[in-house]
């Protein structure tokens, strides 16, 4: 969902946060910024800055990479984003469930890299902590009820109501319980450190048919910002709706036997995200979240090759 706020207000709310009137955070993302055409223009010191702070320059370079394959494509050919552009977010260590500052599961069509440049903490009072956990303990009861109605409706479309529907429901209000938990439990053991302002995961290219079938599978369980509820699946990865949390990560290994690296990124760190391979984000602070610069991914060489041969 976008909104419209100025520069300087959305700057204000990265140092100081913003919250809506029941004191929810509100988590804004500034998305491809500036475009990459405007990059140099705008900020040449701070892109040649990058440039050069890109480790395994012969790869990464966008420009003068010796192995990135974007700097042989003849000039004719259009080639997709190679950047650099920033991704400007806020963000909290809690993992809200509702309206987190997150980058949704998604696939590019090249590699990246990414590197974290800058984070930032915004207090929470006690106030706001407080109303925070009452609404969580709102949503999870929301999703409770809508999912056991989705299972009586699943029922009936079948073959009537049964205990099978019941046993459903029974796991799902206990899948629900054990999500609170098991996200309580981690915030309590995990390590904070001032650096830290992303939290990854990335997935196996071969892992993409059981990934799609369980987004598939429990499409109506997962929530945009405001609680809508994603009402169409056309594709569940290029859709780039939905975000998988710590209970939806624990149930696709059990189910799937699916797991993504998962890690944590402090400022300065690069990752490398090969093409093809899905992945999401959800920043842990407010954060310049990273810096991206693209390179070719082989996979695309075939593509340029029949280019070539219509010339």
């Amino acid at each position: 969902m976008q909104v419209e706020i100025n520069t300087r207000m959305f700057f204000k709310g990265y140092t100081d946060g913003r919250r809506y009137f029941n004191l929810w955070p509100e988590m804004l993302k500034l998305k491809d910024w500036p475009p990459s055409d405007k990059f140099e223009d705008l900020l040449p010191r701070h892109c040649d800055e990058f440039i050069s702070a890109l480790p395994f320059q012969e790869y990464s370079d966008p420009k003068a990479g010796i192995l990135n394959l974007a700097v042989k494509f003849p000039h004719v050919l259009l080639k997709p984003d190679m950047g650099p552009k920033t991704y400007i977010a806020y963000g909290m260590k809690e993992e809200l469930g509702r309206g987190d500052s997150v980058t949704k599961l998604h696939c590019d069509m090249s590699d990246a890299v990414n590197i974290l440049t800058h984070v930032a903490e915004v207090e929470v009072n006690e106030e706001q902590s407080f109303a925070i956990e009452r609404l969580k303990q709102l949503h999870s009861e929301q999703d409770r009820k809508e999912q056991v109605a989705q299972n009586i409706r699943d029922s009936h479309n079948s073959r009537g109501i049964n205990s099978e529907a019941k046993k459903n429901s029974a796991d799902t209000e206990r899948r629900v319980d054990d999500s609170e938990e098991s996200g309580c439990m981690g915030l309590q053991t995990e390590q904070t450190e001032d650096t830290i302002g992303a939290l990854w995961d990335i997935f196996r290219r071969e892992d993409v048919p059981k990934l799609e079938e369980y987004l598939r599978k429990h499409s109506t369980e997962f929530r945009h910002t405001y609680c809508c509820p994603v009402k169409q699946v056309i594709h569940p990865i290029h859709d780039q709706c939905f975000y998988l949390t710590l209970e939806h990560k624990k149930r696709l290994k059990q189910e799937f036997g699916v797991e993504a690296w998962t890690f944590q990124q402090k400022v300065g760190e690069a990752v490398f995200i090969p093409a093809g391979c899905p992945h999401q984000v959800r920043n842990l602070k407010v954060a310049l979240i990273a810096v991206v610069a693209r390179e070719m991914a082989a996979n695309l060489i075939s593509a340029m090759d029949d280019e070539l041969d219509r010339e």
